[in-house]
């Protein structure tokens, strides 16, 4: 992977050196987090810090951060078979900004004057599979049509005749 313009730039940087390394570590350390640590659990925690071999690791959750505890042991040994100089992680609790719910679509209704071309179009069909979807689709609506003085439901036509 190429790196950044913004990461050249700090690359260049003498007096930045020491910070830019740290926050490569980090952001390893974060890395072989995510791959150790099972998906759901992964996206609930943080590395954030190493400092004197100890990683510090933020999880969004008190529940996030029991799982944690109980993974510490084996997350340090990953952590050191990878090269990283971690003895000790340090998990704490910090919850981050609340999952927006994306709110349910609206519901869609037709207007009066889809429902009447519908319903001439569901009137002029013959039978097949097409038209009892329609039917469904107008039966729906019709259903669901707050205020609105229901037309009457789209009149079957006789069955075909057998011969």
């Amino acid at each position: 992977m190429q790196p950044s313009r913004i990461g050249r730039l700090l690359k260049s940087e003498p007096g930045l050196q020491p910070v830019v390394v740290r926050a490569l570590e980090i952001g390893a350390a974060a890395r072989l987090c995510s791959s150790y640590l099972p998906s759901d659990l992964a996206r609930r925690v943080r590395a954030v810090n190493l400092k004197d071999g100890q990683l510090v690791v933020l999880a969004a959750t008190p529940a996030a951060a029991a799982k944690l505890r109980l993974l510490a042991e084996g997350l340090c040994k990953f952590l050191s078979s990878e090269g990283l100089k971690v003895n000790g992680v340090s998990v704490r609790v910090q919850p981050g900004p609340p999952e927006v719910e994306r709110p349910a679509a609206a519901a869609r209704m037709l207007s009066a004057r889809a429902r009447e071309a519908l319903g001439a179009l569901y009137r002029r069909m013959p039978d097949s599979p097409a038209r009892r979807a329609l039917k469904c689709l107008l039966d729906h609506e019709l259903r669901r049509t707050p205020g609105e003085a229901s037309p009457a439901p789209p009149q079957a036509p006789p069955p075909p005749a057998r011969s």
